[in-house]
């Protein structure tokens, strides 16, 4: 249903300013009317989630939950510090979900539960709030929250910025043989045959390369495209998604990056949903569904099992054989000192550390090897080309 906001006088004439959904105008109009209130002017705002331009993202997730902490801190209820912000958001379609929790608020539902119908808003982010409500630690929950989707920005961010530069190499390595292969080798190629001479074995093998990527660039590109769009469909399926989480653990260099990012993802999410008081099966139940890989989350299913028949944690976790030695005796310990949570925020942050160690020497080392590539290929294209010019004019090598 449309979200509207309206402005309406009661019978003392005092003005009211709302939000609310209704299924349509004529619907809210005849509200206000059995209430004794008049309209003075009404708007509508549908909210726009999936927009392109205004894509709600981590980093305005995390804009809000700090102003939302910050609101609370200030001595504002829930529902007006709710309200001020539907007001200020800067994007439209996240003014517009925030309107839908206030409306919510307003109807006597919790924060925990209105949260919980916007997708934007993750499971464990909407089970952080249910516990803070449920143990009156709502602000203390949502400073937890900030620091938690913060830490998991910085991250994310982090391996990106180690990644872009052999990318964009990647990139303009292949743009760069591209050119080369569709403009500067034919109009050599054409000289060559208006000569009519014999040429050498590596220009003749360059040239029928080019003539043969020139014709098919496209169906090349199709191919490419083709393949990755039935590879993402697959990766979509249910066995799909089995199979290819599989593959990543059996791929030496990703087995070892992939286990690294799990393990540090699982340690940030359960540690930081223990200190916000969820039970804890629950946080363990969330904590593998953030690892996002089927082969692993199914074997971690023997630590929630063992946990729920009085096992502890540290035991089910080492017999899952997900985690390294290091960690089960870390969290061994973390249990019989009963500082389980702040242990696994412990674990996480030596993970992420190592997690980033790795792919800067998995960087250090592809980077050169890339360079040496591109390196050879456009070396061999010019060398193969100075070869059939000296042929041609009779030029000694």
């Amino acid at each position: 249903m449309p979200l509207y906001t309206y402005e309406a006088v009661d019978s003392s004439g005092r003005k009211i300013r709302e939000s609310a959904s209704y299924s349509d105008e004529t619907t809210l109009k005849a509200s206000l009317r059995e209430k004794g209130l008049m309209p003075l002017s009404i708007k509508t705002s549908a909210a726009k989630e999936s927009a392109f331009f205004e894509r709600v993202t981590a980093k305005d997730l995390l804009t809000f939950t700090q102003e939302l902490g910050n609101l609370l801190d200030s001595g504002l209820p829930v529902d007006r510090a709710l309200y001020v912000l539907s007001e200020h958001s800067e994007k439209k379609a996240f003014r517009s979900i925030i309107r839908e929790i206030y409306v919510d608020i307003q109807k006597g539902n919790a924060l925990s539960y209105a949260m919980g119908r916007h997708k934007i808003f993750p499971r464990v982010y909407v089970n952080m709030i249910r516990a803070g409500e449920a143990g009156g630690i709502l602000e203390t929950v949502i400073k937890r929250l900030a620091l938690f989707l913060e830490t998991t920005i910085a991250f994310k961010q982090e391996i990106i910025s180690a990644l872009i530069y052999p990318v964009l190499l990647t990139v303009v390595g292949g743009l760069a043989v591209s050119v080369l292969m569709l403009y500067v080798i034919p109009r050599f190629s054409k000289i060559f045959t208006d000569m009519g001479q014999a040429l050498p074995l590596p220009t003749q093998f360059l040239i029928s390369v080019s003539n043969a990527f020139a014709a098919y660039w496209w169906a090349l590109l199709a191919v490419l495209a083709g393949a990755a769009v039935m590879i993402r469909g697959y990766a979509k399926t249910a066995e799909g998604r089995s199979y290819l989480d599989g593959v990543k653990l059996k791929v030496p260099v990703l087995r070892k990056l992939t286990m690294k990012l799990i393990i540090s993802r699982f340690a940030r999410t359960f540690g930081t949903l223990l200190q916000s008081g969820v039970p804890i099966i629950e946080a363990i139940r969330i904590a593998r569904e953030v690892v996002d890989n089927d082969a692993v989350s199914k074997r971690l299913a023997s630590v929630e099992e063992g946990v729920s028949k009085g096992r502890g944690m540290a035991q089910p976790l080492k017999e899952s054989g997900v985690f390294p030695p290091i960690v089960t005796q870390m969290v061994a310990v973390g249990e019989e000192a009963g500082r389980l949570e702040e242990t696994f925020l412990l674990i996480a942050e030596r993970f992420e550390v190592e997690t980033k160690d790795l792919i800067k020497r998995f960087v250090s080392l592809f980077e050169p090897a890339l360079i040496l590539l591109m390196g050879s290929v456009v070396g061999f294209i010019v060398i193969s080309m100075l070869i059939g010019i000296f042929s041609i004019n009779e030029i000694p090598i």
